[in-house]
């Protein structure tokens, strides 16, 4: 396996760096490739029913593309995406649907998003060899990387009525690619397998604890990567004994079959057991490059709301640089990490056909989408695309602002998703404002805020934000009227307009509501319990749901008035 795995690793360094190359020469002509692109999917998708819908073939360029087909959101797809599922082929696209990626379901019920042999390999080229190429730049210890901790898993969560499958849109990608995954991360494809998430982590990390040579942790969003390590600090007894006794812990729920093929891969090591214990001892500061003394990297998205794990997760990881490496949706790629230790991305301009409408204009009833060369740095935009699968002109939702650009095409801010901003009065206050009031606002209660969301309270005389937080010392806290206060102020500072509308009498003073510690793992639970991927399922920081804000409103500790 070692000389396989060297074999590997030496092909997937030559290819990134190719790959890395090919992507800095699209960059010096990003808007010119990026309609190629439009070019390619159109010729693809001629002669599906949406395509002679639409007259395709007459088609002759980009402006003629705006004119002839609409802006959809994803309403717009649904009648086509039920025959689909229903096993018709030729709709959106003219090429088979392979499966069907389920949106990530933070914000609402997950979609149907269609997946093609095409789309994935378009996806997974960029995931795998642009990330790779871009951190051997940046990172040049990374051409030796060897086996790293990946925290995902690959479970398909169903059929639709026609047979096609349905999974979180990364696990068709790490299913098309376990042949080669034990040569890539230390985890066996069994664990990637497991709906329990907290019996997944105890295995991710027993395992990875076996490889004291670990180059990399990787997780698409910072609160597995967190939730890891304060499993280890709570069950690493469990786990001590499991390394020295080659065995896997009896009280987790697995299927015999499973723990079989698992407890087959251990062997018994009491040396690393005795160094994990001799490392918990000395505490769980900068723990991670203590245990895996070669752990060049930890890779996930780490800005927005993110930051609030991450601020936490750097008492384990330290001073061990961080790279937010995609940015990605179900629906298509849409950037790559500018860097180490950033969360500003590239535009991939071969990843799918970009557009982007200047945020003042994308509530207009048909906005001008702009295309790549025509961003101005410093605006924000609305982003659209036209996938590889058969979305045309789809408004993901997502707001970015252009803080850049990398030769000519543009490196891209994520502001917000559309419906997770706070707008009572027109104060419009972003995410951003509203973490950065509450980091601030955590400061002066002395308190550590382990995860937050907000809601909208309509039923008094004035309308009026409430905000949920979940502390780690709850019982310290005897006066939430003065944390209200606090908070109150610190929106106040972080935006302006809100606190004119509270002065002008347009806005009420906000609720803060205390919830039990652990209430925001339940919601993530529920949240997959409806249907939300395990892979991608996020606290949502804005709850339109009511019934969310209901089920999070059952573990309240205490509430202001």
């Amino acid at each position: 396996m070692a000389m396989l795995q060297k074999v590997l690793g030496f092909s997937m360094v030559a290819a990134a760096n190719a790959y890395r190359k090919k992507f800095e020469a699209d960059l010096s002509r990003a808007a010119e490739v990026n309609k190629a692109v439009l070019k390619k999917i159109l010729a693809l998708n001629t002669d599906s029913e949406y395509g002679r819908k639409y007259h395709f073939s007459s088609i002759k360029s980009v402006l003629a593309y705006k004119e002839q087909v609409p802006l959809t959101t994803y309403q717009d797809y649904q009648p086509y995406i039920e025959r689909m599922a229903n096993g018709k082929k030729g709709i959106l696209t003219a090429l088979p649907v392979i499966y069907f990626g389920l949106s990530s379901g933070t914000t609402g019920k997950s979609k149907l998003i269609p997946v093609t042999s095409l789309s994935r390999k378009v996806v997974n080229l960029h995931m795998m060899l642009l990330t790779q190429g871009m951190l051997q730049r940046a990172l040049p210890g990374t051409q030796r990387v060897g086996r790293g901790l990946m925290l995902m898993n690959s479970v398909k969560a169903g059929m639709t009525a026609g047979g096609v499958p349905t999974g979180a849109g990364t696990s068709g990608g790490m299913n098309s690619m376990k042949l080669i995954t034990p040569y890539l991360w230390t985890s066996p494809p069994e664990i990637l397998q497991l709906n329990d998430q907290r019996t997944a982590l105890y295995l991710h990390l027993l395992f990875a604890l076996q490889e004291p040579e670990l180059s990399y942790i990787n997780a698409p969003f910072p609160a597995a990567i967190l939730q890891l390590f304060r499993l280890l600090e709570e069950e690493w007894p469990n786990l001590r004994h499991d390394l020295a006794a080659g065995s896997i812990f009896k009280d987790l729920p697995l299927e015999p079959e499973v723990r079989s093929r698992l407890a087959k891969r251990m062997r018994p090591d009491a040396g690393r057991a005795e160094q994990l214990a001799k490392e918990v001892n000395l505490g769980m500061e900068g723990i991670a490059r203590r245990l895996w003394p070669n752990l060049l990297y930890v890779c996930c998205v780490a800005g927005g709301s993110f930051s609030i794990y991450m601020d936490k997760l750097s008492r384990y990881t330290g001073q061990i640089p961080v790279y937010s490496a995609v940015y990605v949706a179900t629906e298509a790629m849409l950037g790559i990490g500018a860097g180490i230790n950033a969360v500003t991305y590239i535009v991939t301009p071969r990843t799918a056909y970009h557009e982007f409408i200047p945020v003042e204009y994308s509530e207009s009833p048909n906005p001008a989408a702009l295309d790549l060369d025509q961003l101005e740095k410093g605006h924000s935009y609305e982003v659209v695309v036209t996938n590889h699968a058969g979305f045309y002109r789809y408004r993901l939702g997502d707001v970015v602002k252009v803080v850049d650009y990398c030769n000519n095409s543009p490196v891209v801010e994520f502001l917000y998703r559309k419906g997770q901003l706070l707008n009572l009065a027109g104060e419009k206050t972003q995410e951003a404002a509203v973490l950065n009031a509450l980091k601030k606002a955590a400061k002066r209660w002395g308190s550590d805020l382990a995860d937050y969301t907000t809601a909208v309270d309509l039923n008094g005389a004035l309308g009026r934000y409430v905000f949920f937080i979940e502390v780690r010392d709850p019982e310290k806290i005897t006066d939430l009227s003065s944390w209200q206060e606090i908070l109150e102020k610190a929106l106040e500072e972080a935006n302006p307009r809100y606190q004119a509308g509270i002065e002008a009498g347009r806005i009420g003073s906000l609720q803060l509501k205390l919830v039990q510690p652990g209430a925001f793992r339940r919601l993530q639970q529920e949240l997959i319990l409806r249907g939300a991927s395990a892979n991608q399922v996020k606290t949502p920081r804005v709850l339109n749901d009511d019934s969310l804000r209901d089920f999070l409103s059952q573990f309240t500790l205490k509430a202001g008035i």
